[in-house]
């Protein structure tokens, strides 16, 4: 299902514009209207909407579409990455005779907890009050006063130490409030890296609870260790500490 949704141009177009942003079904039948009606364009998005390619959320009148790079990332790791290593492997063993070939390596942490609050609460103590729930032994920088998220597309997430200094953790590259937040973030060797670490939160609310989910998709260099410690360092601060501050 998802070659067959990936393999129409119409459809790769859809997603790539869905990087950036949700958008509705009215924006996105607006983009291609001088070439597709907004049946078909309803069409490639139910096609999506069944490889699981994009999931979708009614507020009012309006359906809002948002990317769900979960069957990408698996298909790249089950087939994509196995291609490009396997050629890797071929040309440096044509090149050179015995050398080891390098590998990119991709991991996915999956974390959700339950808040029996509502939505906009969870979202602003996760946007606008990281400090109240944060763990300071959690820090990179000796020096840092707090941690600061700048909501805001480009905004960054960094420990503030003064006098501009401190240690950045990550950029927002989309952001939908108060729906889902996603984050770049690099990590260097001496943090466990070298890495490229990719962090969406999501938010849903159902019956007065809100569930909140984290997926950090880490690609590179990193040990067993390392993304175990990641793991068991996000599952403190939202399962334990965040849950308590809100609720």
């Amino acid at each position: 299902m998802i070659w067959k949704a990936l393999s129409d141009p119409t459809r790769r177009s859809i997603l790539d514009l869905l990087k950036s942003a949700p958008r509705t079904t009215g924006e996105i039948s607006q983009y291609f209207a001088k070439d597709l009606s907004r049946f078909a364009i309803m069409k490639h998005l139910g096609i999506l909407e069944k490889a699981h390619l994009i999931t979708t959320r009614k507020e009012g009148k309006s359906r809002w579409n948002y990317l769900n790079p979960g069957p990408i990332q698996k298909t790249y790791d089950e087939w994509v990455d196995q291609l490009i290593q396997l050629k890797y492997y071929t040309d440096q063993t044509s090149r050179k005779m015995g050398q080891t070939a390098k590998r990119i390596i991709t991991s996915t942490i999956d974390l959700s907890t339950s808040i029996a609050t509502e939505q906009t609460k969870v979202w602003e103590a996760l946007t606008q009050q990281i400090d109240q729930w944060w763990v300071t032994d959690f820090n990179q920088s000796p020096t840092t006063v707090k941690m600061v998220l700048e909501p805001k597309l480009g905004g960054l997430f960094y420990e503030d130490a003064g006098k501009n200094e401190g240690f950045v953790w990550a950029t927002i590259i989309a952001l939908h409030s108060p729906n889902h937040l996603v984050l770049r973030g690099d990590l260097s060797p001496d943090f466990g890296g070298p890495a490229i670490s990719y962090l969406k939160f999501t938010l849903e609310e159902k019956k007065g609870k809100t569930t909140l989910s984290l997926q950090d998709t880490i690609m590179g260099t990193i040990s067993q260790k390392r993304l175990k410690e990641i793991k068991e360092r996000w599952k403190v601060l939202l399962d334990a500490l965040m849950k308590y501050c809100v609720e």
